[in-house]
């Protein structure tokens, strides 16, 4: 026995000398008000401490974690049956959320990511989130083969994002939904030259939540996508950047299509940091006599409308409005003289594709078959003074359409609707 220690005690000193870590600390503070959800008007807050970790023992063996405690929270007015405002004080509750537990490396032409990691789509309007499994892929010459597998159950169901139907938003659950995602891609660079960098994928998830489980007049949903992006220079100083994607697979008993379309363009002025952008959002969407809502509850017959798997890629500021009938056209103006301070002025035109339900709980099937949500306004300031201090100091203004409709005791105070909101984030 003592003749395989000894080797053993000369080689893990040698190890441990090679072992590089490093790590650190991030509070991040945000308060944003007022968000309007039906008749509730609040002030509401997700501040976040997170730890992180990062340790190198070669290029095939990393580690990287990072977790937060998150405090949600929110302070605010509802209006009662009696048509007044009521107080309806402070909730909130902490959660853990765990954005990365990870090993991940690469020999050669070939890398890997397993465990705990932030699983994306090329275009992110279809799936950021995280997920347990594994990411890998192939370098071969100027294309990457890439491959994925993850399962969402295991998140907190305060920390998942993941809301494609009325099951997903269950609130009586420790996690978020159960879904099994498979992803297969493509990357290849420097087509034509530096102007066409192209990215294929497919990417399918499955519901597995079970039976019994399923909430009242919901169904399960089970989608696949297949996803063309193409990103490059057109002239010197502009860029684009935009896909397509089509959808297909079954909300219980129906077939579930759809079909999202992103253009953006990029103009950079030669030697400066400010840059103008136009971006434009089309995804299908159904009618109110085929589902009673985003989420497909009463669902009829077979769907049209786009739904990506989490929902954080959504549409505007006062009211952020996932892909999902929605179309939307944004023209953005970034003023900067240096890197650590930035102006942003952005206006967004949000409409439906189609007369029917998107994800905010403030359109309804009110009788208005106007397709126009509203118009918005925002004004940002962005500032990373130092690389351990920086933040946003946000101010929107949304002008409403007749698809917007706002309780009675509410329309008198909010003939424009507004929102505020700053986020700052300390690093040690």
């Amino acid at each position: 026995m003592k003749k395989y220690l000894i080797p053993l005690f000369l080689i893990l000193p040698v190890l441990l000398s090679a072992y590089e870590h490093t790590g650190g600390a991030r509070l991040d503070l945000n308060l944003n008000a007022p968000d309007i959800n039906g008749i509730f008007m609040e002030a509401s807050s997700t501040d976040r401490f997170s730890l992180w970790y990062k340790g190198s023992v070669n290029d095939l063996i990393n580690i990287s974690l990072e977790g937060a405690l998150v405090y949600k929270g929110s302070a605010g007015f509802a209006v009662n049956l009696s048509q007044e405002f009521a107080y309806q004080g402070i909730e909130g509750d902490y959660y853990p959320d765990i954005k990365a537990a990870n090993v991940f490396g690469n020999y050669d032409f070939i890398y890997y990511r397993a465990g705990r990691q932030v699983m994306r789509d090329p275009s992110r309007l279809i799936l950021s989130h995280q997920a347990d499994g594994l990411n890998a892929g192939v370098r071969l010459g100027q294309g990457t083969l890439t491959a994925q597998l993850g399962y969402t159950g295991l998140v907190h169901h305060l920390a998942s994002s993941i809301a494609m139907t009325r099951s997903d938003l269950q609130t009586d659950t420790t996690f978020g939904a159960p879904r099994f995602i498979e992803g297969l891609g493509w990357n290849q660079t420097e087509l034509l030259g530096d102007k066409v960098n192209l990215k294929l994928s497919l990417l399918a998830q499955q519901d597995l939540l079970d039976e019994s489980d399923v909430a009242a007049d919901s169904e399960k949903l089970n989608t696949a996508y297949g996803q063309i992006r193409l990103d490059g220079y057109l002239l010197p100083a502009l860029a684009y950047d935009g896909g397509f994607i089509y959808q297909m697979g079954s909300l219980g008993s129906y077939k579930s299509n759809g079909t999202a379309t992103e253009l953006k363009l990029y103009y950079f002025p030669i030697r400066s940091l400010s840059f103008v952008s136009l971006g434009g959002l089309i995804s299908s969407g159904e009618t109110w006599d085929k589902r009673d809502d985003y989420y497909g509850q009463g669902a009829s017959a077979d769907q049209n409308q786009f739904m990506p798997i989490s929902s954080g890629s959504g549409k505007g500021y006062v009211l952020n409005i996932s892909p999902g009938n929605l179309t939307s056209l944004e023209l953005l103006l970034s003023l900067s003289r240096s890197k650590r301070f930035a102006t942003e002025i952005s206006t967004t035109t949000l409409m439906r594709t189609v007369d029917g339900p998107v994800s905010s709980s403030m359109i309804v099937n009110n009788g208005e078959d106007n397709l126009f949500i509203g118009q918005e306004a925002l004004l940002a300031f962005l500032f990373r003074p130092t690389s351990d201090f920086g933040g946003s100091i946000k101010m929107g203004a949304l002008y409403p359409g007749d698809a917007i409709t706002l309780n009675e005791l509410l329309e008198p105070f909010l003939p424009v609707l507004f929102r505020l909101g700053f986020n700052l984030s300390f690093s040690f």
